[in-house]
């Protein structure tokens, strides 16, 4: 097995469905941490032993430091703007993340997140086209939360 293979099984395991463009992008941000870790271990990272690729799954998933998109953050964008009135312009609610870092998600204006050069990964917009005028339960709020961090996380 090599590294591309087992990104692909650290990803299966770890993200629910999403588009092929971000399987391909996490898929490829994986394979590349985890070859930095095959040549730190001193293993060759185009042929891997299976204890070997646990091993690396394993300091991956203890080491990784996406974050996760919050059903509070779900929450604070659908509280951002009346019911029905969802705006479509720079004061649009956006789920904004550093595009550099991927450190953590804030719920902002979409004027705000370019002002700061982050990159919107959801809008009010899209959650209202979601709900279809219902209202937003917890359940809802953890299901679009993991959808979002499944489709948009970079690792």
């Amino acid at each position: 097995m090599d590294v591309h293979e087992l990104a692909d099984r650290v990803r299966r395991s770890s993200y629910g469905a999403a588009g092929a463009d971000a399987v391909e992008r996490q898929v490829t941000a994986i394979a590349a941490r985890l070859a930095e870790y095959a040549e730190d271990f001193g293993y060759s990272p185009g042929s891997l032993g299976e204890e070997q690729a646990e091993v690396l799954a394993e300091v991956y998933l203890a080491e990784r430091d996406v974050p996760v998109v919050e059903a509070e953050h779900i929450r604070d964008m659908y509280e951002a703007h009346e019911p029905g009135s969802v705006p479509h312009n720079d004061d649009i609610a956006v789920l904004a993340v550093d595009g550099d870092h991927w450190d953590d998600y804030a719920v902002m204006s979409s004027a705000d997140a370019q002002h700061k050069g982050m990159v919107a990964v959801y809008h009010a917009g899209l959650l209202a086209e979601r709900l279809n005028g219902a209202e937003l339960t917890d359940e809802l709020a953890e299901e679009i939360a993991w959808e979002v961090t499944s489709e948009v996380s970079p690792r």
